[in-house]
């Protein structure tokens, strides 16, 4: 053995016991906090298990989303560092675009995907609360996880077998990520000039156009709210001890209100669209835990909430957005809807309740 690998081999054991100990301390705890605690990325220490169960898989990522339909239903998992995002469905047909950049499904699961974040992904068996999982999980080049996909019961047993002996590739390991992902950059308020803002945003026909407006304006998505004004952006503050999401998640539930949920990072936005049951505050994380769909947010990490008020040629559009310290969109509710459908009345009664304009 070489000395460097040696040393490797010691920085490994040493990160095994620390995390050992964490785990030990914190039971429970998520493998991302862990890492956070420890000051390495999720990929190292998805590495430690190396030898057992651990299988790298060929960076054709877009060809096996495509694949993914033949093994039936499995549970996917998007999240940031505040949100947490489970859809449990079949996959239905995957689409890439031309340039191989970014990719779409459709359907019960519903996700888009920019592939120019992903750079490894790996088949992980783990122990769980109830027995062993299985998953495919995808990192970017920082080794934060952008997308999970987890091997359920109703899952294809044989499909999902010769899903990985096709895109299993033994022989690439990966070295851990030592660089951190960088903070996202805010833009300078003082520099984004109002009058062309405002008028642009109120030119708007699609609320896909809305990241052209802000590239087009060199302005990132919450600097553009703090400086379009209340027409089109009011920021909402907590009401006593119930948070903001609390009390949107309790109309939505009241009026059986069916709403779009979007939590992305830069790799991934993950949507699920219905109606929310069960409902479950357990410390700083507010929980939906519905069958086929949860959502866990921490909202002690959630600085800043708004209504955002977009036109489109079907009327106004309405979003309420969650903001974390460092300004990233970490989750975006919409009231369901379908192109060429104004947006429901029932939708907008919660939004204006949830600004004390009802």
């Amino acid at each position: 053995m070489t000395m460097q690998a040696a040393t490797a081999q010691q920085q490994d054991g040493d990160l095994q016991q620390r995390w050992q100990a964490l785990q030990q301390a914190h039971p429970g705890l998520r493998i991302r906090q862990a890492a956070a605690e420890l000051g390495v990325s999720e990929m190292a220490l998805v590495l430690l298990r190396r030898g057992t169960g651990l299988m790298p898989l060929k960076p054709a990522f877009d060809t096996l989303l495509e694949a993914m339909h033949q093994v039936g239903p499995v549970m996917i998992l998007t999240r940031n560092d505040q949100v947490v995002h489970e859809v449990t469905a079949a996959f239905g047909e995957f689409k890439t675009s031309r340039s191989g950049a970014m990719g779409l499904a459709v359907g019960e699961i519903d996700i888009r995907v920019f592939f120019n974040q992903w750079c490894h992904g790996f088949r992980v068996l783990e122990d769980g609360r109830s027995g062993p999982r299985e998953s495919l999980q995808f990192f970017d080049r920082y080794g934060t996880a952008v997308h999970k996909i987890y091997r359920v019961e109703a899952t294809d047993g044989a499909a999902w077998e010769q899903l990985l002996h096709r895109f299993a590739d033994p022989d690439a390991w990966p070295v851990p990520p030592s660089e951190a992902r960088p903070v996202p950059e805010r833009a300078d308020p003082a520099a984004v000039p109002l009058a062309p803002l405002r008028a642009d945003w109120a030119s708007l026909k699609d609320v896909h156009h809305f990241h052209a407006l802000l590239k087009k304006h060199g302005v990132d998505r919450l600097t553009a709210l703090e400086r379009v004004g209340p027409e089109w952006a009011r920021r909402l503050e907590n009401d006593g001890e119930l948070p903001v999401l609390d009390r949107l998640l309790e109309q939505l539930r009241a009026a059986a209100c069916p709403a779009m949920y979007f939590v992305g990072n830069p790799g991934m936005v993950q949507i699920y669209t219905g109606r929310v049951s069960h409902l479950r505050r357990t410390g700083p994380w507010m929980n939906v835990l519905d069958p086929g769909f949860s959502l866990h947010a921490n909202t002690d990490g959630i600085e800043a909430w708004w209504v955002v008020r977009r036109p489109s040629v079907d009327g106004l559009i309405t979003s309420v957005e969650a903001f974390n310290g460092q300004g990233e969109l970490v989750l975006t509710v919409f009231g369901e809807r379908k192109p060429g459908i104004p947006e429901s009345e029932l939708w907008r009664e919660q939004v204006a309740r949830l600004e004390g304009r009802s």
